[in-house]
């Protein structure tokens, strides 16, 4: 990897791409010359293809062998069936045969399972269609006491059509439930004399939940093509190597090509699927969306509506269908109805626009604390120059804008790396150099050979003060990177979620057609190749980096993290690495002593655990299908909420200017002045900036004592 940095390596919590060379595809390209002949069909090539590259090329490879393949059996089903609502027991058993055998099929045998599991799948979807009418077709009662395990994993898959007709029975009330209750306050609402009746409501609410089921079987039973099913059928064989390790198909590529490289339109939001629901699987930094505070990663959309028009159900629609409804001509409004992780509904109005490549760039500003000006960074991911054309550098961005703070005669600096999801490890060890001398960085271990230690060789410090970075759950892989590395060095104090993501690993992208040498495009299997390992010997992997002061974050609760992933490749060490403590260390201590010490100011965000926690509970627990306590539960739910929300927003704002450090950026340019305005409005009432803030502050009168005695 030498000193010429030949290679770029890029992480992510998303499994973004490294580029190492050609080694591992030429041998997999030699595999296939050499061994059997290439004739097989579209599918089978596919398959074959992707068992081969995780066989030979994986980090740590599964053996694919009868245990691989009840594993993969188990997985798919779970896929097409998350509920186990589907497929009858008598289904399973039928297809029990291939059990054993989808190993043989990855390892060179014929396409099987897969095409009968699909086929029973569409024709019990067929027949669970039939029933949908028979269901709605009578009023539901809300009287009664029912409850409902929604998305209940540990459920069984029904023995019986009756039994699984009385189970899609309740979920087709809750449907209604939800719709009905909907009905009823926007009646509490209305000031005209005429009023609807509850039995024209009850009606209304029990024909939407048709409409929503019925769409939701039309959708998967006339999917004109099987290659949806069989990039689902691939990915679960991948991620049961890890979850990281995936399977694109030719257009999912060319979609995951677009995030990366920076260009989004419309909301700034990537859609995605998951139980028969649209979600949010992420949210652009600085865009439309994010612009909201009110949308984020692992909402679900219910509906979409084009500015105060009717709202469109898009319960059971495909993510490229919803889409359609999202985008739209700039400047105009999508309303979003959407649900929650805690549970509760939330409407959103967001206004379309391009989104801003710049908004994806580090910047910076100036916050005052009692007369002491503390520089603040932030830094949405780790961005490179891909191309090698001279173009944006994270590492470059952010010493541009530390000697922008250095002119203000800033007393510290915090680097904002919450919801960073990684991205280019080269840029992570410049980084890291900004702030200590000549050292290791990274250490990063292949499937075979020793570990290689990646060391920022510049001997220089950019800045030698006071330092500060703020992390929580969503800050992943490269973030965890130079986490450690400053925690490792004694550099500066981590403040943040309980822990980091826990993402220790790296991927690349390998295309089939480079394994085949064809010019067919057969998708990419994007491939765990590497773990990286901190300084101090420890990996990430799962455990991510535990902060010196821990303000508990939104999202701990709710097991959206690598170590709930049943597949996660485990924690290990290697040995440690030499490297020197940093003189930042004699300071550090007393005030990390201090604040874990102190209670009094960190009472809010304990009150956030609390909340939080019981709002993670609350929405593993049955529901309710009795109306009365469905709006009881609702309302205790929104209040909850509420609270939480308040308990984010400081009482007394932070004391930032209006401007940029660089007072002439805007010049020329209103929408950025803008933007800039309301990222900063945002700023001033960040509860958990605040407090670091206070932590900084500390750190810096103990700097200056510690000078005075020296």
């Amino acid at each position: 990897m030498g000193s010429k940095k030949t290679f770029i390596y890029m992480l992510g919590k998303r499994g973004l791409p490294i580029f190492l060379g050609c080694v591992v595809a030429f041998l997999l390209v030699r595999h296939f010359a050499y061994g059997r002949a290439v004739t097989e069909d579209r599918y089978n090539k596919m398959l074959h293809s992707t068992g081969l590259i995780l066989e030979k090329a994986h980090y740590s490879p599964k053996k694919i062998d009868d245990n691989f393949s009840a594993a993969i059996f188990d997985g798919f089903i779970a896929k097409l069936d998350p509920d186990k609502n589907i497929f009858l027991t008598t289904d399973i058993q039928s297809l029990q045969k291939y059990k054993t055998t989808i190993d043989d099929e990855i390892l060179g045998d014929t396409v099987a399972f897969f095409y009968d599991a699909i086929k029973i799948f569409k024709q019990r979807l067929s027949d669970l269609k039939n029933s949908f009418a028979t269901i709605t077709a009578s009023p539901f009662t809300y009287t009664t006491d029912e409850t409902l395990v929604v998305n209940d994993k540990d459920e069984r898959f029904a023995t019986t059509a009756a039994e699984q007709s009385d189970l899609w029975r309740k979920k087709i009330k809750y449907l209604a439930l939800q719709k009905y209750n909907d009905l009823l306050e926007q009646r509490e609402k209305d000031t005209s004399v005429q009023k609807a009746s509850d039995t024209a409501l009850e009606n209304k609410a029990r024909q939407f939940a048709a409409r929503i089921v019925n769409k939701f079987a039309d959708r998967q039973l006339g999917k004109s093509s099987l290659d949806d099913y069989f990039s689902e059928f691939l990915n679960t064989i991948t991620n049961e190597m890890d979850p990281h390790s995936s399977f694109f198909m030719p257009v999912e590529k060319r979609e995951w090509n677009e995030e990366i490289t920076g260009k989004f339109y419309g909301i700034g939001a990537f859609i995605g699927e998951e139980n028969g629901y649209v979600k949010i699987s992420s949210v652009s930094q600085g865009g439309p969306a994010w612009k909201t505070g009110g949308v984020n990663g692992g909402d679900l959309i219910l509906k979409i509506a084009q500015g105060n028009s009717e709202p469109v159900d898009v319960i059971g629609y495909g993510s490229t269908d919803a889409i359609k409804l999202i985008r739209g001509d700039k400047g105009t409004t999508v309303k979003l109805t959407l649900k929650k992780a805690d549970g509760s509904i939330k409407t959103v109005s967001i206004v379309r626009e391009e989104l801003k490549l710049d908004e994806t760039f580090a910047k910076s500003n100036v916050i005052m604390k009692n007369g002491k000006k503390i520089g603040y960074i932030y830094l949405p991911k780790f961005y490179t120059d891909y191309d090698g054309n001279d173009g944006a550098s994270c590492s470059k961005d952010v010493a541009k804008e530390i000697m922008k703070l250095q002119a203000e005669n800033i007393e510290g600096l915090i680097i904002d790396l919450r919801d960073n999801g990684g991205g280019s490890l080269y840029e992570v060890v410049q980084m890291v150099g900004l702030f200590v001398p000549q050292g290791p960085v990274v250490q990063v271990k292949g499937r075979q050979g020793p570990p290689g230690v990646l060391t920022d060789k510049n001997e220089g410090v950019l800045y030698t003060g006071p330092l500060e970075v703020m992390v929580n759950e969503f800050s992943a892989s490269a973030s965890e990177i130079f986490t450690a590395a400053i925690q490792d060095y004694k550099r500066g104090i981590i403040t943040g979620s309980s822990s980091t993501y826990g993402k220790g690993s790296v991927q690349r992208p390998i295309a089939i057609s480079q394994v085949l040498n064809t010019n067919e495009d057969l998708g990419t299997v994007h491939l765990t190749i590497q773990k990286y390992y901190r300084i101090n010997g420890s990996s990430t992997q799962l455990k991510g980096v535990t902060p010196d002061i821990i303000l508990p974050g939104y999202y701990e609760f709710y097991d959206l993290m690598e170590r709930n992933n049943k597949t996660a490749l485990p924690w290990d060490e290697l040995s440690k690495t030499t490297y020197a403590l940093s003189s930042s260390s004699a300071y550090l201590a007393p005030v990390i002593s201090e604040y874990r010490r102190s209670k009094d100011s960190l009472t809010v965000f304990e009150h956030i655990r609390e909340n939080t926690q019981w709002l993670a509970t609350e929405n593993k627990k049955a529901v309710s299908l009795n109306l009365d306590k469905y709006r009881q539960h609702l309302k205790e739910v929104k209040a909850q909420v509420q609270a939480t929300q308040a308990l984010l927003k400081l009482g007394k704002q932070l004391d930032i200017d209006n401007t940029d450090v660089d007072k002439t950026a805007f010049k020329g340019n209103p929408d950025k002045l803008e933007r800039n305005k309301f990222w900063i409005n945002n700023l001033k009432q960040d509860v958990y900036l605040g407090e670091a803030l206070n932590i900084v502050y500390e750190m810096a009168g103990n700097d200056k004592s510690l000078a005075a005695k020296n």
